[in-house]
């Protein structure tokens, strides 16, 4: 159990700081974004971006959780190779034609996406772009088979540093503006999907196998639904804004959502990358649904704990890094943490649907959620605007987790600890509550006092009887080991 769980942190933490250093080339650019472009461009960007992410999510993203699956089907490395190759020349095929087709019905793209034709060119950089991202997709899934997770990170600091220079360059010197950005997203793809493509074809070679395409084809269709159903829930908010209101909100939309889905790169998404593979070889062990439910109680905890952290600071974070015009967008970032908690329960336990190979009841699943989501935002973001896009997220990933549950139970039985599960938000909600009611001028003292809020929550999950008397006796030991080791460490110095 505690080898699991050390193999579990390790990998998750190396994944977490590749996600951490993609992610902090966004980050870092917010104050560029935000003077160099107003909110209606910073809304242009946001709408282009998921507009590309929609179109991944049908031509590529079913593949992935195909390669990783069917990467284990096999047990020789021949026919693992034959997997990759398969993958990688099909998304070779699928990326080339919808790159000339986005180049050749670029102004009606343009039209459709942002009512004015005069945006085509945009259309034709992100057309190369996708291609390129094909091709590095397979590539980076295929890293992910082998749990090469510091590598993976390596690549992601190279990466970042490229597209941080290069942003900068078109931005603040050559003053190019939005157009800029997406050359820089070019360069940056090509650049590491030629790399990517070149060592993952002499690794595994390039040999293609109708059969296995068939394997991997009726694997991931179901999760083409379930796809589309993760964009919903995740950006289809931003188009419903978009109508109803006008870009500029979208823009101030998009950078609370971008502080809130820290939690989605931080955390779920580093785990997911992990355990999606190794949770074949628990699941095969005798103990494997304790492990389950144990890993599962932690896991949700941490995800629990982050997002109130992210919670009681973003305020004053927002006010610091954003021009006055964004300031508005800490106040979905808490909701919009609640809603990635309940996606990484969600993705976890999905895992036994995965395990037993029913993937068309996470297509069922995705499509109900799916539903849900567009008919939430219909009618909430009409009311609300912002706030009511984001408890639509909120609302939809809980659905989304509650029928993961639920089916997964009638075919991978695991006893959860529900209840403690949503005592801990329970708890962490009223904290955030109690802190929000904290009003000083000094921003030092604000932190200072949020901390300590912050410090409270395990102390008031232990005193409501959420840790376990074995659990707490481990900690009494581990800082009593910590506490002797420190006192002969001094001891041994001399005076």
């Amino acid at each position: 159990m505690l080898g699991e769980f050390k193999a579990l942190l390790k990998h998750t933490s190396v994944y977490g700081v590749g996600n951490l250093l993609n992610k902090l080339v966004g980050f870092l650019l917010i104050p560029f974004y935000t003077h160099y472009l107003t909110p209606a461009d910073y809304g242009t960007l946001e709408l282009l971006d998921l507009s590309v992410a929609l179109f991944g999510l049908a031509v590529m993203m079913w593949m992935n959780s195909a390669i990783v699956r069917y990467y284990y089907e096999y047990e020789d490395q021949k026919n693992r190779n034959e997997v990759i190759g398969t993958v990688l020349i099909t998304a070779f095929l699928l990326g080339g034609f919808s790159a000339v087709g986005g180049i050749s019905f670029g102004k009606q793209l343009s039209f459709l996406i942002l009512k004015s034709p005069i945006y085509y060119k945009y259309f034709w950089i992100l057309s190369f772009t996708f291609w390129f991202s094909t091709l590095n997709s397979v590539s980076f899934s295929y890293l992910r088979a082998k749990q090469r997770s510091g590598l993976i990170t390596i690549l992601g600091a190279i990466t970042m540093v490229i597209s941080l220079t290069l942003n900068i360059y078109f931005i603040v010197v050559l003053k190019t503006g939005l157009i800029g950005i997406l050359y820089s997203s070019l360069i940056t793809m090509a650049l590491s999907a030629i790399t990517l493509t070149v060592l993952t074809i002499r690794e595994v070679g390039l040999s293609f196998s109708f059969g296995k395409l068939r394997d991997l084809v009726a694997f991931g269709a179901p999760l083409v639904v379930t796809s589309f159903a993760a964009f919903a829930l995740n950006f289809s908010d931003r188009f419903f804004l978009q109508r109803f209101t006008n870009v500029s909100v979208v823009g101030i939309y998009a950078l609370g959502y971008k502080f809130g889905f820290m939690l989605s790169f931080l955390l779920v998404q580093p785990f997911d990358m992990i355990w999606s593979s190794r949770m074949y070889e628990v699941a095969r062990k005798p103990n494997g649904a304790d492990l389950f439910s144990r890993i599962f109680r932690y896991y949700t905890l941490v995800l629990v704990a982050i997002a109130l952290g992210l919670s009681l600071i973003i305020k004053d974070v927002i006010g610091v890094i954003a021009s006055p015009s964004f300031r508005d967008a800490y106040k979905i970032v808490p909701i919009i943490a609640l809603a990635y908690i309940f996606q990484g329960v969600f993705r976890f336990m999905a895992g036994g649907l995965y395990i037993e190979k029913k993937t068309y009841s996470i297509g069922m699943i995705s499509a109900i959620s799916l539903a849900t989501n567009l008919l939430l935002n219909y009618f909430l973001i009409r009311r609300f605007d912002g706030m009511g896009a984001a408890w639509a997220t909120t609302l939809s990933f809980l659905t989304m987790a509650g029928l993961a549950y639920i089916m997964s139970e009638r075919v991978h039985p695991v006893s959860y600890r529900l209840g403690a599960f949503f005592a801990s938000i329970g708890i962490a909600a009223a904290l955030y509550l109690a802190a929000s009611k904290i009003s000083v001028s000094s921003i030092y003292l604000s932190a200072g006092l949020k901390f300590l809020i912050f410090l409270s929550f395990p102390l008031v999950l232990y005193l409501v009887g959420f840790f376990k008397k074995n659990e707490v006796e481990k900690v009494k030991q581990t800082v009593q080991m910590l506490w002797a080791a420190r006192r002969w460490r001094a001891a041994a110095l001399p005076e």
